[in-house]
């Protein structure tokens, strides 16, 4: 089943906020829009129930993964399907530069 989440949050609380809903989810997509004003963000995450990550190319199939946290430290925490540069590229990560809205590939066979 899939549904999508709506977060409107300011541009500092997307890193923790992201985190938390992404480990918690097995995201489909992710947009992140700036609202006028510039200092808010809505979040927009296509998403379905957690599955056991028995596939996933991101946490070898634990379903835990490496977090950088915005003091410069590292933590496991719930693999979100997402690897860090995606992360970056959708400014899901402190610091972000870009906001480039992701989407889960298709796996082939």
């Amino acid at each position: 089943m899939a549904f999508e989440i709506r977060i409107l949050c300011d541009h500092a609380d997307v890193p923790a906020i992201a985190q938390t809903v992404l480990g918690s989810v097995d995201a489909t997509s992710v947009r992140r829009i700036p609202v006028a004003g510039g200092t808010r963000s809505n979040l927009l995450i296509g998403a379905e129930h957690r599955g056991s990550h028995a596939d996933c190319t991101v946490c070898d199939d634990d379903g835990m993964t490496l977090w950088f946290l915005p003091d410069g430290t590292e933590q496991r925490r719930p693999c979100t399907g997402i690897d860090y540069e995606d992360l970056l590229a959708a400014g899901l990560l402190p610091h972000a530069p870009r906001r480039e809205p992701w989407q889960r590939r298709a796996i082939r066979d």
